[in-house]
């Protein structure tokens, strides 16, 4: 390695550390509004703007009127290792708060890190923002999706010091960095918000293309090679051979980049996994150039240099810019889960997009122009300083991959009496009241209630109001369960049933008699589902039929709910044993419950518990909504579980088939 390589090695792994530690807070900040969406979309919307505007803020304080040098850098990335063990650390209001500063110091601290790099080799620093995305990525599958920033184990407390040591360590060294100013750092927005709600997301990737969670990883990792090979390879190659025109290489490709969102984000076989695998495959390819398309994009967006520093307004407006570009974008996509925009939400993703490109194209106007006071380095220059990086994130994401892959434990033997005990909850995407995602108090809950089959309902599969963990995958590995999952809302959100090895289909390892059904749509403001299994009854030779449902949610939409369970009887649950379980935001003696009553169906509860057990919320329960029914069955127990997890109340009812 030259010195010149050397030089430019430590400020391009800087910039993928910092960028691991802002993907993965942007990540945890969905959490923390979900929290603030307890007092009304409108509050939650402020809060998260006035968040991601915070920035300029942490830009103009840490440089104080100054030139941003590497000392400059250094400081930022010491007070953002010990905001993110703060997060890590605390709980409560005081997790709220802290976290909501940390994400917002994070970006500005990743403006001032890309700045001081960016002006000597943006496509290097591209690809080293895309190495940290996707090392974000990887860490998390190498945690189940679980991130690090909720746990209080060894494996999240080692992930979590390594990072931030190794960023302060980094920082250390690149104190003498001069000051660099480069144009376009706003374009880090619309990037953040498409890497962390799609192209670094293995678990959308995987509930969107109906791949597994190993297989969502590899076209992860995949991407960050594609991206490599076009920053460090193609895109030079063709600049040299066509100054003219290759300069518009790199844009080009990010507008590719919107028309890959558009096409991944298609909800096409929307009743559950592709049935095509080769069409899965065709999405995957797509998937992992995306992240090259928008590495491009980048590149070029910041070959825009200029020959003096950029003053005190100009970082600030960019480190907000930047801000306000990541949380837009994801804010109006999730907004459509309670206001519909009356358009697919991912075309927001599309639009941030095309927004990128249109920065990606004004650096390609630009091109051509050099500095004068810092040397940029090679090509080769800049392969020789980022690919061995570039080869660590690769292998944390494939043995990350390979960790998902591994069997999942059995649970003991098959029961000797002729029950099937059935648990139902709403998980509500795994936030907790904490405010945080606890995937392994849910485990454990489960775990404890020893069941034959689980009914969950909102369950996270790359949400990012979830934290972006895969929920249904995770909570599968760590009870040694299967699972099939139904879309609700999208493919993101789902109602999932987890069964037990001993009642799968041997000839596919999997429950027999899958159905998912959507259901009427009426008022909104979501699509709801319902995901129907069939297991055998231990030592009887019959079989039961187990659906998991959440139905619409607003008090006033009696009537679009039992248009849906109109909708569920006639589609699924027409004959023979059945159960139906789940979240159906209705209390007892309103039309709902009537109507399942009159059509022949029991209310465990209120035959084998106690009705006047309630079950939402769970902290303080006020209402009964959530219900376990059976026909042609006997409930021997229905027991509301004391356990404040989620925000409703696990049911666990045992169940004799006649």
């Amino acid at each position: 390695m030259t010195s010149r390589s050397r030089s430019i090695a430590a400020p391009l792994v800087l910039v993928s550390l910092v960028t691991a530690l802002t993907v993965e807070l942007v990540r945890a900040s969905g959490p923390m509004f979900d929290r603030a969406f307890n007092a009304g979309v409108v509050v939650a919307a402020v809060v998260a703007l006035v968040t991601y505007a915070t920035p300029g803020i942490v830009v103009t304080a840490l440089a104080r009127g100054r030139t941003v040098t590497g000392r400059t850098v250094h400081t930022g990335v010491v007070v953002l290792g010990v905001a993110r063990l703060a997060v890590q650390a605390l709980g409560g209001d005081a997790r709220f708060v802290v976290a909501l500063v940390a994400v917002a110091v994070a970006v500005g601290v990743l403006v001032l890190t890309v700045g001081l790099t960016a002006k000597r080799s943006p496509g290097a620093t591209a690809l080293a923002v895309s190495t940290g995305a996707v090392g974000a990525a990887g860490v998390s599958l190498m945690l189940g999706t679980w991130d690090a920033v909720w746990r209080h184990d060894v494996a999240g407390w080692s992930v979590t010091l390594v990072l931030v040591a190794a960023s302060i360590g980094t920082a250390w060294t690149v104190r003498g960095e001069p000051g660099g100013a480069v144009r376009g750092l706003w374009t880090l927005g619309p990037y953040l918000a498409i890497v962390v709600a799609v192209a670094a997301n293995p678990a959308y990737l995987a509930s969107q293309l109906g791949l597994s969670l190993p297989w969502a990883g590899v076209v992860v990792v995949g991407g960050l090679v594609a991206a490599a090979v076009l920053v460090l390879w193609t895109i030079p190659t063709e600049r040299a051979r066509y100054p003219r025109s290759g300069r518009w290489s790199a844009p080009f490709h990010a507008l590719l980049a919107a028309v890959t969102l558009a096409a991944v984000g298609l909800p096409f076989g929307d009743r559950g996994a592709v049935a095509d695998p080769s069409l899965a495959v065709g999405f995957g390819v797509m998937a992992a150039m995306l992240m090259a398309f928008l590495t491009a994009g980048l590149a070029a967006a910041w070959d825009r240099p200029v020959t003096d520093p950029r003053g005190p307004f100009a970082r600030a407006g960019a480190a907000s810019a930047a801000g306000l570009g990541t949380i837009v974008p994801l804010l109006v996509y999730q907004l459509d889960y309670d206001v519909p925009l009356g358009f697919p939400n991912h075309l927001v993703l599309v639009g941030a997009a095309v927004v990128l490109g249109a920065g990606a194209a004004r650096g390609a106007w630009a091109a051509g122009r050099t500095l004068t006071d810092v040397p940029a380095p090679s090509p080769a220059a800049a392969r020789r300083s980022l690919l061995p990086a570039v080869g660590v994130v690769v292998v944390v994401g494939l043995v990350g991959s390979a960790l998902n892959a591994a069997p999942a434990p059995e649970l003991g033997p098959v029961r000797a009496e002729p029950v099937v005990r059935l648990l139902s909850w709403n998980v509500h995407f795994g936030v907790t009241p904490a405010p945080g995602v606890d995937l392994d108090r849910l485990a454990d809950v489960i775990r404890g209630a020893d069941p034959d089959v689980v009914a969950l309902q909102e369950v996270s599969r790359g949400w990012v109001m979830g934290g972006g963990a895969d929920m249904a995958t995770y909570l599968a590995r760590a009870t040694g369960m299967r699972f099939v999952a139904a879309p609700a809302a999208d493919r993101q959100f789902v109602n999932v049933l987890l069964v037990a090895p001993r009642f799968l289909d041997p000839s596919t390892e999997m429950p027999a008699g899958v159905v998912r059904t959507r259901l009427p749509y009426g008022d909104g403001p979501q699509w709801r589902s319902a995901v129907t299994a069939t297991v055998p009854v231990p030592g009887t030779g019959a079989d039961l039929t187990v659906t998991s449902a959440h139905l619409q949610h607003r008090a006033e939409n009696t009537p679009t709910r039992l248009a849906q369970l109109d909708a569920l009887l006639a589609a699924e649950l027409a004959d023979g044993s059945a159960v139906l379980a789940g979240d159906l935001n209705a209390e007892p003696g309103w039309p709902e419950p009537d109507l399942l009553t009159d059509a022949g169906w029991t209310s465990a509860q209120d035959t084998a518990g106690d009705p006047a057990a309630l079950t939402f919320p769970a902290h303080d329960p006020q209402v009964r909504i959530d219900w376990v029914l059976g026909r042609d069955v006997t409930f021997e127990s229905l027991e509301v579980l004391d356990d404040a997890t989620s925000d409703h109340r696990p049911l666990l009812a045992v169940i004799r088939v006649p």
